[in-house]
């Protein structure tokens, strides 16, 4: 009996043994894993083996015959490109706010036909924009960020510039500007601020630079000056032939008077610049007034845009009335002086002697009259202007002088 139940334990044992041997071979990981690359290499083999062995294997088109395992080659690696960069392209995620905005890189096809909010990814992959696009452009409310997080523009896009009402910051976090824009330039009216937040200038832009009403503030906020503007600078010629009296209707910054028998002048050092006073005891109305305002700057705006060398200015102005050498009078030798004490490397001083009558108002008792400065004059819409140089020959002027024709 014993003898007969180990008979029929071997007999099960042989056929169940092969059963059990595959069944583990099936569900080995290994074994699935070489199937499926026999397979894939089968596929790719059949795949790459484009060449046509008889007329059956070709697509007749037109005058042509393209091989039909080549044109399914071309089929499937196209498509398995697009999946590739579609998959690469679609949104990354949602805001972890649960604001549900979605989030595209900045290169992402379905962002192209997106209108609403969204954020972008820049190339370095964080968050660039946040704010409404149409047609993948940015345009409507919107934040730029930069690589840090710090919020570099807020406000009003078009065509992805900024085109509206908006603020554009320091690194700092500081608003830089606050007013219009157009086509990321300042255009239309708005304020500018110093890195330390004071207000620096507010009023009118145009492509960028400061043109038309304005006001100018110092380092402190206090106000300088109120007026008007062009090319970023102030239109210095308003000052001439004003009563002294009418000055601080423009400039309300510090000032120091100089002097002497027969000349008169006053600085504006926060404006960079010296105006000449013409006596005006001997006449009716006795009023003495502006004649003459020197600007302490290396350029100078006109219509044609801003002049800083001999050879721009004879494009803008035509020939000159007059150059050559000149001798000093005081209130070039105070403007000089000033000039000078910012380009000690270039420019020599006058000597001027004066005492302090009163606070900010200097008596001269003399000064370097035979100074000599180079100098070029030109006419141009009834003002006379007067361009110094350090000397014949030079390409670039120190300052100028402007007065009426």
């Amino acid at each position: 009996m014993k003898n007969l139940l180990n008979m029929l334990f071997s007999s099960a044992r042989a056929k169940i043994m092969p059963l059990w041997i595959k069944l583990r071979m099936w569900t080995s990981p290994a074994f699935l894993r070489s199937k499926v690359l026999v397979k894939v290499r089968e596929f790719f083999s059949k795949l790459v083996d484009v060449r046509p062995r008889d007329k059956r294997d070709y697509y007749p088109i037109f005058r042509w015959l393209v091989s039909k395992r080549l044109a399914f080659a071309l089929v499937v690696a196209l498509g398995l490109v697009s999946v590739l960069y579609i998959s690469s392209m679609l949104p990354d995620g949602f805001m972890k706010d649960g604001g549900g905005i979605p989030t595209y890189k900045y290169r992402a096809i379905p962002l192209k036909f997106h209108t609403g909010t969204v954020n972008i990814l820049a190339k370095d992959g964080y968050v660039a924009y946040t704010g409404e696009v149409d047609g993948g452009a940015a345009s409507g409310q919107g934040t730029l960020y930069a690589a840090d997080g710090s919020t570099v523009y807020e406000g009003q896009f078009a065509n992805s510039m900024y085109n509206g009402e908006g603020t554009l910051y320091y690194p700092n976090g500081s608003p830089k500007y606050v007013g219009s824009f157009t086509d990321n330039v300042y255009n239309g009216t708005g304020s500018s601020y110093r890195p330390n937040g004071v207000l620096e200038y507010s009023g009118d832009y145009a492509a960028g630079d400061r043109t038309g009403s304005g006001t100018l503030y110092n380092s402190v906020g206090s106000k300088v000056f109120q007026g008007s503007f062009l090319g970023g600078e102030i239109v210095y010629h308003d000052f001439l032939a004003r009563p002294t009296s009418e000055v601080p209707q423009l400039y309300s910054g510090e000032t120091a008077v100089y002097q002497s028998n027969e000349e008169y002048c006053v600085t504006m050092p926060e404006i960079d610049a010296v105006y000449a006073v013409k006596d005006g005891s001997n006449t009716l109305e006795n009023e003495w007034t502006v004649d003459r305002v020197y600007v302490m700057h290396g350029s100078v705006p006109l219509e044609s845009g801003t002049c800083t060398t001999l050879r721009q200015l004879m494009a803008a102005m035509g020939e000159p009335l007059y150059f050559g050498t000149a001798w000093v009078n005081l209130p070039e030798a105070v403007a000089w002086d000033l000039t000078a004490e910012k380009q000690s490397d270039r420019m020599d001083q006058v000597r001027i002697e004066s005492t302090a009558s009163f606070e900010n108002v200097f008596t001269v008792s003399d000064y370097d009259r035979d100074f000599q400065m180079y100098l070029y004059t030109f006419q141009q819409n009834g003002l006379l202007y007067t361009f110094y140089f350090t000397g014949a020959g030079e390409s670039e002027f120190v300052m100028y002088a402007i007065e009426k024709a």
